[in-house]
Formats: structure tokens, C-alpha cells, sequence
């Protein structure tokens, strides 16, 4: 489905429906899994996306990198072992990478077609069946 044709508001509420249903873990493993792998753009995107989601929980960028035990040239790097810390840090603080989802959809519906696959493909579920 391109999602270049659905507007952002729709595209935030059917991620935000989406990621209600999904268990805070599931949504770990698909980042941990796949973060590395996402276009460099959306790479970026979605990590600061993160740190805003920690900042919004009063949590700085460099408490949130040093909480995972990493270094921000790491993540940035894309080394497996940072991106895996820093997720499973981001995993601890409850909501943090569903709302870190939503925040990235919302600043740049633009790269939603580079979401993990698994993410991607249930949205665009949720949308055609939204959109029907």
C-alpha cells in the first residue's frame, strides 16, 4: 500500500490503534530486529524519535544513551550490540518505543514505508481495512 495517498492524521491514529494491540516486547523484538536495517533516513529519524520519547519522560538524549550502557557513535554507528542495549533499555520505561512509533509517524509520515516490515504490512492492513 503507498502510504503517500493517507493523509497523517489517519496514518498516526491507525499506528497508534495498531501498537495498542501489540505487547511492548513484540514491538522491541521487531526494532531490535530490524532498526539497523531501516534506510538511513528513517534510521535517524526513528532514534531521535526516541530520544524524544525519553525527553518527554524527562529523560535526556545522553541519560537515555548512557541508561543502555552505549555510546551515541555506536548507535549512530549502527553497531548490533548498541542498537540491541539501547532498545532493550528503551524497552524498560513501559510505552517508550510505541510511543516513540507514534512520534516518528507523526514528525515524517513521509518515511512510514521504511517502519519495520512487520509493522509496515499490519499498518497497511489496518489501513485498507480502515480506507474499505
Amino acid at each position: 500500500m503507498p502510504f503517500g495517498n493517507v493523509p497523517a492524521d489517519v496514518l498516526v491514529g491507525a499506528v497508534e490503534k495498531l501498537l495498542s494491540t501489540m505487547e511492548e516486547s513484540d514491538v522491541a523484538a521487531v526494532y531490535e530486529r530490524e532498526l539497523s536495517s531501516m534506510p538511513p533516513q528513517a534510521f535517524r529519524a526513528f532514534i531521535e524519535a526516541v530520544f524524544s520519547a525519553f525527553r518527554e519522560r524527562g529523560e535526556s538524549s545522553e541519560d537515555a544513551v548512557e541508561g543502555a550502557g552505549v555510546t551515541l557513535d555506536g548507535i549512530e554507528g549502527r553497531d548490533s550490540r548498541a542498537i540491541a542495549a539501547f532498545v532493550a533499555y528503551a524497552q524498560t520505561n513501559p510505552g517508550l518505543l510505541k510511543e516513540a512509533t507514534t512520534i516518528f509517524v507523526e514528525q515524517r509520515p513521509d518515511l512510514v514505508s521504511d517502519l519495520p516490515g512487520v509493522l509496515r504490512g499490519a499498518l497497511a492492513d489496518r489501513l485498507e481495512t480502515h480506507l474499505s
